[in-house]
């Protein structure tokens, strides 16, 4: 006679984003740091100059909160003498990869566009490749 296994339990629902997702506005993306998980420092890298890069790791979660944390790292580590940050998640069990694995946040000071000066956010969530990645680009 065989044995009857019950099917696993369904995954808790995924939490609500805070506000609109994605984003449409800096203001909207500020509002999504509510949302933002722990996360731990891995390294943090310099070119000297203009660039400072920043390995953070958090545990898997949704692409809003993804979003979230990786823009509150971004907050706490901003440094005015760097024209570009970059923020990159990666899982916790998965910290030593190549490239991220769980987000990724670069931000760009003093962008030129035609007769403009800005600054422009551009995120990606997962790996940036997978189907369900998601991109946002805001500019302030």
């Amino acid at each position: 006679m065989p044995v009857h296994v019950p099917p696993p339990a369904p995954a808790p629902p995924a939490p609500e984003a805070p506000v609109p997702f994605p984003p449409h506005t800096v203001e909207q993306l500020r509002a999504l740091e509510q949302g933002a998980l722990a996360f731990n420092i891995l390294d943090t890298t310099t070119d000297g100059k203009r660039k400072k890069t920043v390995r953070i790791a958090y545990p898997k979660s949704v692409a809003w909160q993804q979003v979230a944390t990786l823009l509150k790292a971004f907050k706490e580590q901003q440094e005015t003498q760097f024209e570009t940050i970059i923020i990159q998640g990666y899982l916790p069990q998965d910290p030593g990869g190549f490239t991220f694995t769980n987000g990724q946040l670069i931000f760009d000071r003093n962008v030129r566009l035609g007769g403009q000066t800005l600054n422009r956010y551009q995120i990606d969530t997962g790996n940036g490749l997978a189907i369900d990645s998601v991109r946002i680009v805001l500019s302030e």
